[in-house]
């Protein structure tokens, strides 16, 4: 998560990253710049709760992170956070991101 969203490159977490879902995480890291998340703010948990993807394979466990930055706009800086949820699956000796889904919580 550090790589996807503080180091910010595509190449850093390409590796990870599940061919199908390749074009949609790649701009999904461009619209967390351009929302100006740049920071982790909470590791990943596993939640047991999540909603199911069935269509790629995503189950109800999933990795819930709690992302935060900030936004200038015309009346100052505000402060952002979001919530970011990765559905992972084990891939050869590690493990892709084969779903995820991603809300700002406060704008």
């Amino acid at each position: 998560m550090h790589r996807l969203v503080e180091v910010g490159s595509w190449e850093a977490v390409e590796a990870e990253v599940s061919p199908q879902l390749t074009p949609e995480a790649r701009s999904f890291q461009v619209h967390l710049k351009r929302d100006g998340i740049d920071r982790v703010t909470e590791a990943g948990v596993l939640r047991h709760d999540c909603p199911p993807a069935p269509t790629v394979g995503a189950g109800k466990d999933c990795f819930a992170y709690v992302l935060s930055g900030r936004q200038v706009g015309p009346l100052g800086v505000q402060t952002l956070t979001a919530r970011l949820r990765l559905w992972v699956e084990p891939s050869d000796d590690s493990w892709q991101v084969i779903n995820f889904d991603y809300q700002l919580l406060n704008s």
